[in-house]
């Protein structure tokens, strides 16, 4: 459910069961901020209709709703801000905006940016000044280009790189420093939910091969 500025509304429980609902209240600036970056327009969106059926925007919003509650301090949170923003801006907003060029080229650089990088601190507004635009538009462009965003992008290839330090003998703490994971226990988790193993268990699969 969608709701603009000024909207009247209620929420009233229709059946015995139990309420339950994840919701933000976007500011006015943020909102701005993101419209500015579609086709330079300066004014509040009009959302309709506003109730929607949309498992990918649904899914957006319990992912970021997940990452506030869980206190994440990474990128991740802000990417997740930013392109749940985009895709409701572009499917309701009346009327609709005109679809983004694809910008394979600023892509590519942003790619090639986060393979040499990756052990280093990144940031999106990095990775938007290596692409030269803006971070609702280069996260729209790179979300559909690759299929996941820049951030998710950037721990795929860091989980790479640590499988073959892991797999040369280096141990996981090492590991997570050279790959730029903020920390072990980001690493661990981070591996965990990717490969299915923790770091240390895979690093010994292949000390028992040798």
């Amino acid at each position: 459910m969608v709701f603009n500025p000024g909207d009247s509304h209620a929420c009233v429980q229709s059946d015995g069961g139990t309420l339950d609902y994840r919701g933000f209240n976007i500011s006015k600036e943020v909102m701005l901020g993101l419209m500015e970056a579609f086709d330079n327009q300066q004014e509040l969106p009009v959302f309709s209709p506003n109730v929607i059926f949309d498992s990918e925007t649904a899914s957006c919003l319990r992912t970021l709703h997940d990452l506030v509650l869980s206190g994440s301090r990474g990128p991740g949170k802000e990417e997740q801000l930013l392109l749940l923003g985009t895709l409701l801006v572009q499917k309701y907003v009346q009327p609709p905006l005109r679809p983004v060029p694809r910008y394979e080229e600023e892509v590519r650089r942003v790619c090639t940016f986060i393979e040499e990088n990756h052990g280093e601190h990144i940031c999106l507004d990095q990775l938007c000044r290596c692409a030269g635009l803006s971070r609702s538009t280069l996260l729209r462009a790179f979300t559909r280009s690759k299929g996941v965003t820049p951030y998710r992008y950037l721990e795929n290839i860091r989980v790479g790189r640590a499988k073959k330090l892991l797999e040369q003998g280096v141990s996981p703490a090492e590991a997570a420093l050279q790959t730029g994971f903020s920390d072990q226990s980001h690493f661990t988790n981070y591996f965990d939910r990717f490969i299915g193993l923790s770091p240390g268990a895979y690093r010994n699969m292949f000390e028992k091969r040798s």
